[in-house]
Order: C-alpha cells, then structure tokens, then sequence
C-alpha cells in the first residue's frame, strides 16, 4: 500500500474503535471514582479500627468500664466505653460512605462496563480488527501509528509498528520508575502509621495498669 491508502485504512480503523475508546475512558473515569469512594475516609476507618481493637484488648484484660472523668476532668473512656464509642464511629463512617460514595460509584462503574462490552461486540469494530496486529487496534495507537506514517517517519505499516513499540517500551520503563517512587512514599506513610498507633498502645497500656493498681 502506498501512504494515502495506509493512511485511509488507519483513518477507518480510527473511526472503528472511537466508540470503544470513549466508553474504555468512561470506565477508567469510573474506577478512578470507584477506588476514591472506597479510600473516602480512609485513614479515619483505620485509626477507628485500631482504637476499636485496643479497647476490646482492655475489655478482655479486665477494664470494663464505661466512661469516666480523671483527676484533671478530662473525659476518660474505660474498655467498655471505648468499644462502645470507635465501634459507632466505625459503624456510621462505613455506613455513610457506603450509601454517599461507595454505592453509587460502584453503580456508575457497573454501566460504564456494561457500555464497554456493548461498544467491543459490535459487528463493524470486531471485523476492523481482521488482519491486524490486535495490540495495535485501540484508538490510541491507531492514531500515532497514522502520525507515523504521515509525518513520514515510516514508510511502511511494518516500520511504523516498529518504531511504536520503542516508544512504547521507553514509555513503560519510566512509568516503571514513577511506581517505584510511589511505592517508596506509601512505605514511609505506613511506618508512620504503626509507630503512631504504637504510641497509643503504651500510653492505654500504661493507663490502665494504673486502673488496675
């Protein structure tokens, strides 16, 4: 094939898949919802949690009292109190988030998925993937491989391939280091986490021996 007839069969192609591109990115929008409902309030679920678990720990050890003012008149929780208190709090954050967020963008995934399938079983976009490289028949390198061909970087579709497939692995070497990094921050961020929640485990520790004594 010379240019203009390669160029007019990424241009078909291009329309071809348009529709699946669009619903593909209505689904990663989607999941990017999806998994932001699911991380709403995160660390306060998680701190809830640990709280919650501490104080079944002093409720199993033998503190069981409710609530409680020390010395200074500072409100004091025993095991009991404790339990009631983070396992309410536990109980109304899951419970909001779920109905506001969770549920909802969930539901909105769910059809977008559903539009995805509809848009990759139609009959004009599976048989434009006939005789073609399927890890090319996406919308996306369709049109790079078209402003190949056409800024005359390649003269055929089998330079054009390759010459987009080392772009392609520079691509995924940087994206590697960029998870890397990620994975980095996210460590710190938990280690943090655990000596905090350390802190707090020998100060009720300490508190309650004083109970005790």
């Amino acid at each position: 094939m010379n240019k203009k007839e390669i160029l007019d069969c990424l241009s078909e192609k291009k329309r071809l898949t348009a529709p699946v591109a669009t619903a593909e990115n209505n689904v990663r929008a989607a999941e990017s919802n999806y998994e932001k409902a699911r991380k709403k309030w995160k660390w306060g679920i998680i701190i809830s949690i640990v709280f919650l678990i501490l104080y079944i720990l002093f409720f199993l050890s033998g503190d069981r009292g409710l609530f409680s003012f020390d010395e200074h008149h500072v409100l004091q929780a025993g095991g009991l109190g404790g339990i009631i208190l983070f396992g309410g709090i536990l109980f109304l954050l899951l419970y909001v988030k779920s109905l506001l967020y969770t549920n909802p963008a969930e539901k909105k995934l769910v059809e977008a998925q559903n539009i995805l399938r509809q848009e990759k079983s139609k009959p004009d976009y599976i048989n434009g993937s006939k005789n073609f490289p399927a890890k090319f028949y996406n919308y996306s390198d369709l049109f790079r491989l078209w402003n190949i061909i056409n800024e005359g970087r390649a003269e055929s579709l089998k330079e054009a391939y390759n010459l987009l497939e080392t772009q392609q692995f520079q691509q995924d070497q940087m994206a590697i280091q960029e998870d890397i990094r990620r994975l980095q921050q996210e460590t710190a961020t938990t280690s943090k986490i655990n000596a905090a929640a350390s802190v707090v485990t020998a100060y009720n520790t300490a508190k309650t021996a004083r109970r005790l004594k």
